[in-house]
């Protein structure tokens, strides 16, 4: 690789369930700049997961995830909240010997990743990194998650720290977003939900003027669907699943647990989807299937939407001056009529209007690098 390109650069968004890529570029053709997403191992992004293996090894995203069916409890997942965690002192250990590893380890992992791919891609390094992170994270936890981009740095020639900057994800969305005034970005992570107030500056700045955590998330409706699929699978095996305590019995779970996740954005999609079982020999030596609609969420979603709804008027109430429009992103968002519910219980427009991108996995990400390219006085103007 080359030193770093002056005409592009990289954010990185390290999410609880996925992380995300997305570069911004000087297209030599006009002159402006432009937004893409980062493919990885085919995808435009990658799953949360590393996995060390016992030779040494360490495996990020879709392998790591993969190799997890055999050896899950190698497997690293939802390591952000003890990245989210960190006060500071001795990085906690997220797994014992043989193969000890912290939260920032894992974020160094996946952040590594993401740059190889972009940077190996072009053949050139970026002029810029960019780490998004929750707008409610403390000193400590930023520092953690600076640590983890400058050691993923620091294993590149010709990279320097001073190419690494940090940025919160409600003013990258709403950079990505574009426009002025008062915007409420909410975001439905994979541990709980950001609700934000971002006040828009018309030379592109802006500023988080209030915030709101809620505790739902994706990750508890992950759980929730795969034992909804335990209660609709023969007794014995559901039995053996939950209880068993083996090695197979928690092997099954884990395949149960990723298929669960990557079916979701089907039965967003086409609002029925058969899930596998997974194979448990001797109780379950033929796999069948479980089917999901949309009928089914209903009952799930619907408590967490209304403790959502709720978080939003307890953090607006108090503002004085025009309602914000509302930017509702987030993977469970994708679900029909989940925005529409929201704003109409909340009484907020949707902001992102038919812009997809706005909404979009990678929509922080992009905001964030075109925020970066602006920075650096790149493009035209």
């Amino acid at each position: 690789m080359t030193a770093p390109d002056a005409r592009w650069t990289l954010a990185i968004d390290h999410g609880t369930s996925t992380t995300v890529g997305a570069w911004a570029d000087v297209d030599p053709r006009d002159g402006w700049v432009r937004v893409g997403a980062v493919t990885v191992d085919g995808a435009p992004g990658m799953p949360s997961a590393v996995l060390s293996r016992p030779d040494g090894a360490v495996l990020a995203g879709r392998p790591a995830l993969e190799a997890g069916t055999l050896d899950p409890a190698a497997a690293l997942l939802r390591t952000r909240p003890h990245l989210a965690a960190s006060t500071g002192g001795p990085p906690e250990l997220l797994t014992q010997w043989p193969r000890p590893t912290t939260a920032v380890d894992v974020a160094t992992a996946l952040i590594a990743k993401v740059l190889r791919a972009e940077a190996g891609r072009r053949g050139t390094l970026p002029s810029s990194v960019i780490l998004l992170h929750p707008a409610s994270w403390s000193a400590p936890a930023r520092e953690a998650l600076r640590q983890a981009g400058l050691a993923a740095l620091s294993a590149i020639p010709y990279t320097s720290p001073d190419q690494l900057d940090l940025l919160d994800g409600p003013r990258a969305a709403a950079h990505r977003l574009g426009g002025q005034g008062r915007l409420l970005v909410v975001d439905v992570g994979g541990a709980a939900t950001e609700l934000a107030v971002v006040d828009r500056g018309g030379d592109g700045t802006g500023s988080v003027t209030a915030m709101r955590s809620v505790n739902v998330g994706a990750e508890v409706l992950d759980d929730a669907l795969a034992q909804l699929i335990l209660d609709r699978s023969p007794p014995h095996l559901a039995a053996r699943v939950r209880f068993g305590g083996d090695l197979e019995a928690h092997r099954a779970w884990y395949r149960l647990r990723t298929s669960v996740r990557d079916a979701k954005e089907a039965l967003a999609a086409q609002g029925t989807v058969a899930v596998a079982l997974p194979v448990l020999p001797p109780e379950n030596p033929v796999p069948g299937v479980v089917s999901l609609t949309h009928a089914d969420l209903g009952a799930m979603l619907a408590p967490g939407l209304e403790e959502i709804a709720q978080g939003i008027s307890a953090l607006v109430g108090p503002l004085s001056g025009p309602r914000p429009a509302m930017l509702v992103r987030g993977g469970l968002t994708d679900m029909p009529r989940v925005r529409e519910w929201l704003a109409e219980r909340t009484g907020f427009g949707l902001a992102h209007g038919g812009d997809p991108g706005a909404v979009s996995a990678t929509g922080p990400a992009s905001g964030a690098a075109a925020w970066a390219a602006e920075r650096l006085n790149l493009g035209r103007r």
